[in-house]
């Protein structure tokens, strides 16, 4: 009985083939490997090594670094100064409604970024920063009536900064600054301040026209007075020495001899 042909050669050819597809992918994978070990952190940031997940509390700084691939990853932290815009609501001493816009600025420790991000994470901000803003705002606009915080804002600011500093100025954060950009109280709080405003600007011109019309005042009774002074001394020496007289209407001719004369005299001469 006939066995069955069986060809059983392979082509040499396709076993290279084969070979070097082998080659090529193991190749490929220890040069991902030996990138995926070296990593670089920028002199902004803040690297937070994390092992299968599990972060550490190392800090890593800038400069080149190796980390095991596959099983650690590097986070990075931005510590460049943080400057964020927000709102609140708030009520003054004398109970009227205000809405704050501010703008904070703060930087992070750097050494403490690490726990930064393993008990609070990446929404620190909102998550930490914004109640003790909304919290110190409370407290300094409860202190002051809305009267007070138009005439004095800063007064207002300095207080909140200075809370904030207080709770924030601590482990993760420092260099706390805040800013109140703008306060809209109720239009009708607003319309009575106007009012008053333009009120005391014009008392403070009636105040001006009445110190005016005094100064003057003053100044023409000196003159009277110093007027009446010189007349008072003029005509005590024209009494004490008659030829005063003479000297003074001499003083004013105008060197013409008049036209009339009563009697033989001339006028002004005196030959004695």
């Amino acid at each position: 009985m006939n066995q069955p042909y069986t060809n059983i050669n392979i082509n040499p050819n396709k076993k290279k083939i084969g070979r070097y597809i082998v080659w090529g992918i193991v190749g490929l994978f220890a040069i991902l490997v030996f990138f995926s070990s070296f990593y670089t952190i920028r002199s902004t940031e803040r690297g937070v090594l994390a092992t299968f997940g599990k972060m550490s509390d190392e800090v890593i700084g800038d400069g080149l670094h190796m980390k095991i691939p596959f099983i650690q990853t590097i986070k990075r932290v931005n510590v460049q100064q943080k400057k964020f815009d927000g709102k609140e609501n708030s009520y003054t001493k004398d109970v009227q409604t205000s809405e704050v816009e501010y703008t904070i600025n703060y930087d992070l420790v750097r050494e403490n970024v690490s726990k930064l991000m393993k008990n609070v994470g990446d929404d620190y901000h909102n998550r930490i920063v914004v109640p003790f803003i909304r919290s110190a705002m409370k407290q300094s606009f409860g202190n002051f009536a809305a009267t007070e915080i138009v005439e004095n804002r800063d007064a207002v600011r300095r207080e909140i900064e200075i809370s904030l500093r207080e709770v924030l100025d601590s482990n993760y954060f420092m260099n706390v600054q805040f800013q109140i950009t703008n306060i809209d109280f109720d239009d009708d709080f607003e319309t009575a301040i106007k009012e008053k405003q333009v009120a005391e600007q014009n008392a403070l011109k009636a105040k001006n026209v009445t110190i005016q019309v005094e100064e003057q005042a003053k100044q023409t009774k000196i003159k009277a007075q110093a007027e009446a002074e010189a007349m008072s001394i003029k005509a005590a020496a024209l009494e004490s020495n008659p030829k005063l007289v003479n000297y003074e209407a001499v003083q004013k001719w105008d060197g013409k001899m008049p036209q009339y004369m009563l009697g033989n005299s001339v006028p002004f001469i005196d030959l004695k």
